[in-house]
């Protein structure tokens, strides 16, 4: 017990000297050093990451206010579509605020009151696969990619007849990442929530069919003094040739090569040879038509 104890005084004796060297003091100077700097590194770590939650919940909070505010935004305006129609489309709006006076010539019609020429036309013009895609034709913006890059520039668009629409009834004419992403999201929502037919009856009735003329039923009434729902053949098929430059051409024109081209690609998809029934797109445009159906294109 004594050898115990005598062994246990040396260890205490040795520790009191070894502490009061000088390697002894500058070790635990530096441990101290050590311990604050990581005392403080941990806390200060710590302090940023619930700062950064707080910002990010924060933020979080606002991006899905925001979201639930653009989606609704977006979802309300095409609800309404159901049932009613705008005076006019953010596009007709657009044209007034640049020209004060410009008198606007518009009258809506229902989709029954449409020549089943025109609409037979104006889907063989501007969307061929109109009752078979989403809102979007995947095939048709990769054309035109391909196109574009031959020309050399933006030349052609592969937008569908639910993109345009989207486009005048809703948007502004800027070209941007957010207006085409809005563009997808309205003509995704409209497919979903209208149906064909309605895309198709406001798309007849907004579209441009000169500078100051939209929707069909002016269109008609302007150039062929008649109603929409009496169009022939040839007069469908070259409304439906000028709505690509409305502001340029008149269905009339038959010394344009522009509208010579467009007239004969319009007519070759309401017409298409039989091979081409297989075509899914223009299965659609192989539907029969009237008996006075066999006028031809001049």
């Amino acid at each position: 017990m004594d050898k115990v104890k005598l062994y246990f005084g040396k260890v205490r004796d040795f520790f009191k000297w070894f502490t009061n060297t000088t390697f002894a003091k500058v070790t635990g100077f530096i441990i101290k050093w050590l311990y604050r700097t990581i005392n403080f590194v941990i806390r200060q770590a710590l302090l940023i990451l619930i700062i950064y939650s707080a910002v990010f919940s924060v933020a979080a909070s606002y991006a899905l206010y925001r979201a639930f505010i653009y989606g609704y935004e977006i979802y309300e305006g095409v609800e309404e579509l159901k049932d009613t129609q705008p005076e006019m489309s953010k596009y007709m709006e657009a044209l007034r605020d640049s020209s004060p006076n410009l008198q606007i010539k518009h009258t809506y019609v229902p989709l029954d009151s449409i020549s089943p020429y025109l609409r037979k036309a104006v889907i063989a013009s501007e969307d061929a696969g109109f009752y078979f895609h989403p809102g979007f034709d995947v095939r048709a913006i990769a054309e035109a990619l391909d196109a574009n890059q031959v020309a050399g520039k933006t030349k052609f668009g592969g937008s569908t007849i639910t993109q345009q629409l989207a486009k005048n009834l809703f948007l502004s004419g800027e070209r941007s990442f957010n207006r085409k992403f809005k563009e997808l999201a309205y003509a995704l929502l409209m497919e979903h929530e209208l149906g064909k037919d309605r895309i198709l009856e406001l798309y007849l009735n907004y579209a441009q069919w000169g500078k100051d003329i939209f929707g069909c039923q002016e269109a008609c009434r302007t150039y062929y003094k008649k109603s929409c729902a009496k169009l022939s053949v040839d007069q469908a098929i070259n409304l439906a040739a000028m709505l690509a430059s409305p502001g340029k051409h008149h269905p009339n024109m038959r010394e344009s090569q522009f509208m010579a081209k467009r007239r004969a690609v319009i007519y070759q998809n309401m017409f298409p040879k039989k091979d081409s029934v297989l075509v899914d797109s223009l299965r659609q445009l192989m539907a029969p038509l009237p008996k006075d159906s066999t006028k031809r294109v001049p």
